[in-house]
């Protein structure tokens, strides 16, 4: 019944909502087999047409193809990410390849590619937006490899599904450390300077696992962060980073060293046989950067400006460390955040905490939505009856200012067991139109995995950190909410990958408007609004620290992606000992001791299940786009809530998704090319 359930149409409102009760770990595996069947005879059926090859009965018919595989793969992969518990694991194993199978299959038919080869040199004849799919569909499978050789395409589908599943257990093994690891405290002295909600959910984590009596940390981000942050118990700060830094680096079934390893050994032979000089050539070649050397040489000139930087800052941090605590050894990874909120608050004036009171999850909601509701005219409606994974789920039906329904959009945010930590962004289903031209309403979701720390009121506060990476994966929501592409091939996460994080990182600055502030940012217990003063040190504080990818702990791992990717090049004999490899690029670019990368080769998620191998470089290339998009919005007479402004936003990139390409897509909104020099100017002192 349940297999039958995931492959029909998604009953309910707004074109349907998932059945997640219906995706249990058994009826997921029996549903994705039989609906990876299902697509692959219609794929046949393409291939094996008698009738002449058209954009419509080829091109169009592939690209519509495999609906009940779209919908179920929505939610495997929502389950295998965020509700991985029971059977789920072994599921994930046993399901991935076949859908790595699946897809080489039709990628090397050669009587499809035969009929959209017809169709592609014939292109020019076509619409703009049917050009446009052939384009995409015809260098998808060239890139694929379906010019190789019977024996090469053999080798590569098995290399492919290899690679799928490494990345699928390199994944399984992150959760099931974040899942099964504490660090545990007997005397609440150690505990000092912690805030009080995580003190007490560290007790009652304890008690849960059958410790009462005792505090547990687990390895989980938004419980680690605070205590790196505020525990005066340096003791305790190496303990707690020691678990958080070892995380898949370890002997034993978890050890993601040798996953790493071997997944960047396959997907050297992969370039090698596609014809590639690396991996990197092979990534890069269809994004915006085009070569390796163009990624290289804008990370190092980077890395050399913000090396100097930071080297000042550690120097400010060991002063602190000295006169106020009588501390003589160098500073660790361990010291750095806890130094760093003692400067903010000593010179910065800024009070974190203080600002957290002002940010309950409610209050920031609102000032997304409000936002959105300013610049692009949509509106948001709580929807307490749709069906969701677990309770704590929000959901929220999507509309234009007409009324007309827009999308619907998921927020799941609070950690559980079986959840991969982190926050992303997921899109259950795509955007586009059906064959009569009715729009397919978008389903997209934030996902997090935020360790909620109830307030007096029972509010939950969020650190300004967790607060800007709500807005930031809101930005992605909204990119796929607007997207106005005819095809799922043509939407927002069809886009090159260092682009893609051009409008999240844009929509960060919407909570630094001060407007938005005034209305939103109200304290939880009293209602009144942030003080100007506060404001005023929060962005002292962001112009001190600078964003993500203007830091040593992004551009150390940025840099090491890239140089992974470049000798993952197929050289025979080629093996990969990935501990001394980051050990040696950390090295060579001088990393200061004190100084840790927030990915490490072990727990980076980006470059190994992630899609951004060779691509962590992107959130510096698409933080200076952003930057520049920025300047466009705070030079109109609304500034970041100005209409027009964000409807040419609108039309020339969010909604165009990858309609053309982003290139042209940015000439069109700023009528230039992007300023390199945008990103440094958000920083600069004043004159």
């Amino acid at each position: 019944m349940n297999n039958d359930i995931l492959l029909q149409d998604w009953a309910g409102p707004l074109g349907g909502l998932p059945p997640f009760d219906a995706a249990t770990p058994e009826a997921l595996e029996a549903a994705m087999t039989e609906a990876i069947a299902l697509k692959r005879a219609e794929v046949q059926a393409i291939a094996a047409s008698a009738e002449p090859p058209s954009f419509a009965n080829t091109v169009e018919a592939l690209e519509r193809s495999g609906r009940p595989l779209r919908r179920v793969t929505a939610l495997f992969r929502l389950m295998a990410a965020a509700n991985s518990v029971g059977e789920m694991p072994a599921v994930t194993a046993r399901v991935t390849p076949l859908l790595t199978g699946l897809d080489t299959g039709i990628l090397f038919d050669q009587r499809l590619f035969a009929r959209i080869d017809a169709v592609h040199a014939q292109r020019e004849g076509l619409p703009p937006e049917a050009r446009r799919l052939t384009e995409v569909t015809h260098r998808r499978f060239v890139r694929a490899g379906v010019g190789l050789a019977p024996a090469e395409q053999q080798r590569l589908a098995d290399l492919n599904a290899r690679i799928d599943t490494l990345a699928a257990q390199y994944n399984q093994h992150l959760i099931a450390d974040g899942g099964s690891q504490f660090v545990w405290i007997e005397d609440e002295a150690e505990l000092d300077g912690v805030p009080a909600p995580l003190v007490a959910a560290a007790r009652a984590l304890a008690a849960q696992k059958g410790r009462p009596g005792a505090w547990a940390i687990q390895n989980a981000r938004s419980a680690v962060w605070p205590v790196l942050t505020h525990a005066r118990h340096r003791g305790l700060r190496e303990r707690v980073w020691r678990m958080w830094n070892e995380r898949g680096d370890h002997a034993g079934p978890t050890d993601n060293k040798p996953v790493a390893a071997e997944i960047l050994q396959l997907r050297g032979e992969k370039a090698r046989l596609l014809g590639h000089e690396s991996f990197a050539h092979m990534a890069i070649g269809e994004r915006m950067a085009r070569r390796p050397e163009t990624v290289m040489a804008l990370l190092q000139s980077t890395w050399r400006t913000v090396h100097a930087v930071a080297l000042q800052q550690i120097a400010q941090y060991t002063t602190i460390a000295r006169e106020e605590d009588g501390l003589q050894d160098p500073l660790q990874p361990w010291d750095r955040q806890f130094y760093a909120e003692r400067l903010r608050r000593r010179d910065l004036g800024f009070d974190g905490e203080a600002l957290r009171q002002h940010l309950t999850l409610d209050n920031v909601l609102g000032a997304m939505f409000d936002s959105a509701a300013r610049t692009f005219g949509l509106r948001f409606i709580e929807r307490p009856e749709a069906p969701r994974l677990h309770p704590a789920v929000r959901v929220y039906e999507v509309r234009r200012e007409d009324g007309a329904p827009q999308g619907v959009l998921y927020f799941d945010l609070f950690n559980r067991p079986g959840k991969m930590h982190g926050s992303y962004q997921a899109e259950y289903r795509t955007a586009e139109l059906d064959a009569d031209g009715t729009r397919v309403l978008p389903i997209s979701a934030v996902h997090s995995s935020f360790e909620p720390q109830p307030g007096p009121g029972g509010e939950i506060l969020l650190p300004f950190e967790y607060a800007n990476v709500f807005f930031h994966e809101f930005g992605h929501a909204l990119h796929m909410l607007l997207s106005r592409a005819p095809y799922p091939s043509l939407g927002s996460v069809g886009v090159p990958w260092d682009f893609v994080e051009v409008p999240a990182l844009l929509n960060e600055r919407w909570l630094l408007d001060r407007g938005t502030l005034a209305r939103f940012a109200l304290h939880a217990q009293t209602g009144a609004p942030v003080p100007d003063e506060l404001v005023d040190q929060l962005q002292r504080s962001l112009k001190y620290d600078r964003v993500f990818s203007l830091n040593l702990d992004y551009l150390a791992p940025a840099i090491l992606d890239l140089r992974m990717h470049l000798l993952a090049d197929g050289a025979p004999g080629r093996s990969f000992d990935v501990a001394a490899l980051e050990a040696q690029v950390l090295r060579e670019l001088d990393m200061p001791p004190a100084w840790d990368t927030i990915m490490r080769i072990t727990s980076n998620f980006h470059s190994f299940p992630g899609g951004y191998a060779a691509g962590v470089y992107g959130y510096l290339w698409a933080d200076v786009m952003a930057a520049d998009a920025a300047e466009a919005f705070l030079q109109s007479p609304g500034g970041f809530n100005d209409r027009e402004t964000g409807r040419r936003w609108d039309a020339a990139l969010l909604g165009a998704a990858w309609t053309v390409e982003p290139d042209e897509a940015w000439r069109r909104f700023r009528g230039r090319a992007v300023d390199p020099a945008a990103l440094l100017r958000r920083f600069r002192p004043p004159a």
